[in-house]
């Protein structure tokens, strides 16, 4: 009777690994964002709208179109065989290219940048990939750029 409970608390604390290292993938990426936008602003693309209102926001890069794609390639990769790093990176990297070419190839406020587009979500995938071997269940950074990172980056960046 004990092992199904048990089974259960265990995959409920693997998903809430799984979760929080994402988060904190993602506010290592939004940090990173953030802080090469205000580094090195660029006049005259999307990023930069005419009215001061950004097309997308760095969070909806991240948090919305970043961690699904990121999310997508860890299911592709859990029914493939074990894949070395290099090979798992360029899964994440294809993803990336084709899902965010895909998004921006029609968006009149991306006409003729939909390669930069991808290009800039395959270096943010990139990120999450790195970030998903950074952050570790036992490690105290990871609820740190999971919780208060992004907290920090929305209200003083």
């Amino acid at each position: 009777m004990m092992k199904p409970e048990y089974s259960f608390i265990q995959a409920r604390l693997k998903s809430g690994k799984y979760t929080m290292n994402k988060l904190a993938s993602a506010g290592l990426t939004l940090l990173m964002l953030m802080l090469l936008s205000r580094v090195l602003p660029m006049a005259h693309t999307p990023w930069d709208a005419p009215n001061g209102e950004p097309f997308v926001t760095p969070e909806v890069w991240v948090y919305s179109y970043a961690m699904l794609i990121s999310i997508a390639s860890d299911a592709i990769l859990a029914v493939l065989p074990p894949l070395s790093r290099l090979k798992q990176a360029a899964l994440y990297a294809a993803a990336a290219y084709t899902v965010y070419y895909c998004l921006f190839i029609r968006t009149p406020a991306f006409d003729g940048m939909a390669e930069l587009a991808a290009i800039a979500g395959v270096c943010t995938i990139l990120v999450f990939f790195t970030g998903k071997r950074m952050f570790s269940g036992d490690s105290l950074f990871t609820p740190l750029f999971a919780l208060i990172v992004p907290l920090i980056c929305l209200f003083c960046l």
